[in-house]
C-alpha cells in the first residue's frame, strides 16, 4: 500500500513538474518577443520596372496595395492587373535594392521601411525620454498643434503604421512613431518579454509628455494590434489622457483571452496547456488577465475612438471590437472591412480608409480643413512638406453619431498654418 501511494505521489509530481515546464514554455510564446518575419516563400516569375508576375497564391491575388520584401530589398505591389490559374500580374515599384528574381515575401508592411523609403517624406530619428530609457521614434513635423502618436503591434516594427500616415499628414498633424520597451533598439526591461500593454502604456505616456515639451497642444493616439492594447491602457490609466483628443485603433487587441485562444487553436495547443501557459504568463508579467479585457472596463473610457477592423482577422477577433463598440456607442465609431485580415484594412481599401480617417478627425475638430484635389492610393507625398496654401487633398467631412458616419450640413472652417521647420 505504501509503495502504491509513493508511486502515485511520484507520478503526480512528475506530471505537475511537466505541466509547469510546458506552461512556462508556452508562456514564452504568449509574452514574446516573436521571431523576425522571413523574406522568402512567394515565387517570383518575372518583373519589369513597373509590374511583377507572381505565382498564384492566396496572398498574391489579394486586392489592394501590399509590401513585397526579398533578401536585400523591398517594394510595393498593387493594384492587381490580371489573375489566371497559375500567375498573378500586379503593379510593382521597387523602393530599395534590385528587384527580386526568384523569391520574395508579401505582407501588409515592410519591416525595414521608413517614412523616406516608403512615402518619400523626410523625417528625424529622435530619442524620446522615458522612465525606462531613451525610446527610438520617427518624428515628422507638420502644421497643426495636435500631434498624432503611433504605437505599433506585436511582431511588428514602426514601419507597420507607414500605410496609415498619409491621412494624418494630409490634414496637417505632426506625427511621432514610437518604439517601446523590449523592441529591437529600445531599452530592455526585465526578461525582455512584452507585458501585452499592461506596462508599455507608460512609454506612450512618456511620448505624449515629449510631444507637449515640443509644443504640442494636444494629441491623437493611434494603436495597431497590441498597440491598441497599449492605447486603451493609456486611456484608462494615464494623467495625460486629459490632453488626448481622440484615439484611432486598427485591429486592436482588446481581449487577450480571446487572442490567446485563437492563437492556441491555430497552433494546435490543447486547452489545458493554454490555460497553464496563461497562469504562468500572468505570474511572470504581474498582470491579471481580467485587466486585459477592455470591455469589462468600459466605464473608465472618456475619449472618442475610431476602430478599423478586418472581417477576416484571424489574430484579433473582430467580434471583440464589435462588442466594445456596442458597449460605448457614444464614444466609439466602428468601421469593418470585408476581405481584410489582421491590420490590413488600409491595404485592402486604402482610399476608403484614408477618407474615413480624415473625415472622422475633422468632424471632431482635429486637423486642418483641406482642399484642392482628391486623395487617391497613388497620391505622392514625395513633394513633402506641403506649402502654406494647404494640403493637396479634398475630403467630405462627416460626423460620428453613435458609431455611424453622417455628412454634416456645413464643413469645418479651414485654418491656415505655416509649415514648421527645424
Amino acid at each position: 500500500m505504501r509503495r502504491s501511494w509513493a508511486a502515485a505521489v511520484a507520478v503526480g509530481l512528475v506530471l505537475l513538474i511537466g505541466a509547469v515546464v510546458v506552461g512556462w514554455i508556452y508562456s514564452l510564446q504568449i509574452l514574446g518577443p516573436d521571431p523576425p518575419v522571413g523574406r522568402t516563400g512567394q515565387r517570383v516569375i518575372a518583373h519589369t520596372d513597373s509590374t511583377i508576375t507572381l505565382a498564384n497564391t492566396p496572398k498574391a491575388r489579394r486586392p489592394g496595395y501590399w509590401a513585397i520584401v526579398w533578401p536585400g530589398g523591398l517594394g510595393k505591389i498593387g493594384p492587381l492587373i490580371s489573375v489566371n490559374d497559375r500567375e498573378v500580374l500586379t503593379h510593382f515599384t521597387a523602393l530599395k535594392g534590385q528587384p527580386p528574381d526568384t523569391t520574395s515575401h508579401l505582407a501588409g508592411f515592410a519591416v525595414d521601411a521608413d517614412p523616406q523609403t516608403w512615402l518619400g517624406i523626410p523625417f528625424e530619428e529622435v530619442r524620446v525620454p522615458s522612465r525606462v530609457g531613451p525610446l527610438p521614434a520617427w518624428r515628422i513635423d507638420n502644421t497643426d498643434s495636435t500631434w498624432a502618436i503611433f504605437v505599433h503591434g506585436r511582431a511588428a516594427t514602426r514601419a507597420e503604421v507607414l500605410r496609415m500616415l498619409p491621412a494624418y499628414l494630409w490634414i496637417g498633424l505632426p506625427c511621432l512613431v514610437l518604439s517601446y520597451r523590449n523592441d529591437p533598439g529600445a531599452p530592455r526591461v526585465g526578461d525582455g518579454s512584452y507585458r501585452l500593454g499592461f506596462t508599455e502604456w507608460q512609454d506612450l505616456e512618456d511620448a505624449v509628455r515629449y510631444a507637449r515639451s515640443q509644443g504640442a497642444r494636444d494629441v491623437v493616439v493611434v494603436g495597431c494590434s497590441m498597440g491598441g492594447s497599449i492605447v486603451t491602457q493609456f486611456l484608462r490609466r494615464s494623467n495625460e489622457r486629459a490632453i488626448t483628443r481622440a484615439a484611432v485603433l486598427d485591429a486592436p487587441a482588446l481581449d487577450w483571452n480571446a487572442m490567446v485562444r485563437v492563437g492556441a487553436r491555430k497552433r494546435g495547443v490543447p486547452v489545458f496547456i493554454t490555460e497553464i501557459g496563461k497562469v504562468v504568463a500572468g505570474l511572470r508579467a504581474g498582470f491579471s488577465w481580467n485587466d486585459l479585457v477592455q470591455v469589462r472596463h468600459a466605464r473608465e473610457f472618456r475619449t472618442p475612438m475610431l476602430i478599423f477592423h478586418g472581417e477576416n482577422d484571424e489574430t484579433a477577433p473582430i467580434a471583440v471590437s464589435e462588442q466594445f463598440a456596442k458597449a460605448l456607442p457614444q464614444l466609439v465609431t466602428f468601421d469593418p472591412y470585408p476581405k481584410a485580415g489582421h491590420v490590413e484594412s488600409a491595404n485592402v481599401q486604402p482610399e476608403r480608409y484614408a477618407k474615413t480617417l480624415a473625415n472622422w478627425l475633422l468632424a471632431h475638430g482635429i486637423g486642418e480643413s483641406i482642399s484642392s484635389r482628391e486623395w487617391t492610393p497613388g497620391s505622392s507625398l514625395r513633394s513633402w512638406p506641403p506649402n502654406s496654401h494647404g494640403h493637396n487633398v479634398r475630403v467630405t467631412p462627416v460626423i460620428a453619431t453613435e458609431g455611424k458616419l453622417e455628412t454634416p450640413s456645413r464643413p469645418p472652417a479651414s485654418r491656415s498654418a505655416s509649415v514648421s521647420s527645424r
